[in-house]
């Protein structure tokens, strides 16, 4: 059996973190690996639901100050002191230099590993967050190592020599769509060798399960459409708005559920009420459980300037929503390629016309939702692309 360990920041609410719950739960099933999850810290909602299967082992040097926030520091003074500094230098001089003085300091993980997997791809070469394909280079002793991206490597702001040097560096690049991949290909095209696919995997009996925990009422005389994200500017939930007021606007008797916090919740609850559709807008703030929400919705809507590959397509395919989103650099493979809604290009306008059309046709939802019910969903796909990256 071979041994392969799996290197994060930690298992907090996000995209990467749900990726990396989702596959080591797949793995759990197939029993053909004696996978150990390196942690930078030991926290997040994720943390506590991992399968037995999985040794779980957290940093004890300083890189654990990169799955920590500063407020996670609590009242440790010097834990305040060091990160705030690593921090500083990381704005001031980049990150590499905070890695160069924290790698001095990090002891090396113990034993030999068939193969090493940083999970977490680096971003902004001034922001202190990632360091795991760095801790994995120069910390682990294993006879392959492969470096996962989930996000578009140009618009996420990975784009940056000192992360092209240190992914060279790597056996592997394994892109989590096809879009995104192909990005990176276009940046780095002397990796295109190095560059593989490998999806996202599901806990689909999961996903079913939580949807029917007491799900909201739903009139069902309106189009429900459904936004689940983060409330950031790259989003564009402010477009969504926009839309929704002018296909309320010519008589579209729909309603907007969001779901999800963040910087921009106070300006778009602001603009909803200057639209005037305050009655067709609900805002539900951050929640444990999403699917709840998208159980009896029609649509889910993405509004994205640029996107990586939304998990949250795959989930509302599950539970029988088509999606209507933005082009962005997965939504071909994502949606069009399995057939399960529709792509707009990245404009207010476009996204006015589509959202009108899409939501104003309750015969065409309906008829994806029973197509969507009737297909089958299953990991066998990303789990071999997954055990090919480790067998190659």
């Amino acid at each position: 059996m071979k041994k392969i360990i799996i290197v994060n920041n930690n298992m907090k609410i996000g995209g990467v973190q749900k990726s990396l719950y989702n596959l080591l739960w797949a793995l759990d099933a197939e029993q053909k690996y004696e996978v150990t999850l390196l942690l930078f810290r030991k926290t997040g909602l994720y943390a506590e639901r991992l399968p037995d299967s999985v040794k779980v082992v957290e940093c004890s040097g300083p890189f654990r100050y990169l799955g920590m926030s500063q407020s996670e520091c609590g009242n440790n003074r010097r834990d305040k002191i060091v990160r705030s500094f690593l921090a500083g230098l990381s704005r001031i001089c980049g990150r590499s230099t905070a890695l160069y003085l924290m790698l001095g300091r990090q002891p090396a993980v113990e034993g030999t590993y068939d193969c090493a997997i940083a999970y977490l791809h680096n971003g902004r070469r001034e922001a202190f967050y990632g360091g795991v394909q760095e801790f994995v280079l120069e910390r682990i002793q294993a006879r392959r190592k492969i470096a996962f991206l989930h996000g578009d490597y140009r618009n996420c702001g990975a784009d940056h020599k000192e992360n092209h040097r240190t992914l060279e560096r790597f056996d592997q690049i394994a892109a989590c769509s096809d879009g995104c991949r192909q990005v990176l290909e276009s940046v780095l095209p002397h990796l295109k060798e190095k560059c593989v696919t490998v999806q996202n995997c599901h806990r689909f009996e999961e996903i079913r399960s939580l949807a029917e925990e007491d799900p909201p009422f739903y009139d069902k005389k309106q189009v429900n459409v459904v936004m689940v994200s983060r409330l950031t500017h790259e989003k564009g939930m402010e477009r969504a708005l926009e839309a929704a007021a002018v296909g309320i606007a010519k008589g579209l008797t729909m309603k907007l559920h969001i779901v999800g916090s963040g910087p921009m919740e106070e300006q778009l609850r602001e603009r909803t009420e200057r639209l005037g559709i305050q009655e067709y807008v609900v805002f539900y703030g951050e929640q444990t459980n999403p699917y709840r929400y998208m159980n009896k919705a029609d649509l889910l809507l993405i509004t994205s300037y640029h996107e990586a590959a939304p998990m949250i397509i795959d989930e509302a395919r599950i539970l029988g929503i088509p999606t209507l989103t933005t082009a962005t650099t997965s939504s071909t493979d994502m949606v069009l390629g399995r057939d399960c809604g529709w792509v707009c290009e990245n404009s207010q306008e476009a996204l006015n016309n589509a959202l009108y059309n899409c939501a104003g046709n309750r015969a065409v939802l309906e008829a994806y939702k029973t197509k969507l019910l009737q297909k089958n969903a299953d990991n066998s796909v990303p789990l071999a692309q997954f055990c090919a990256i480790l067998e190659s």
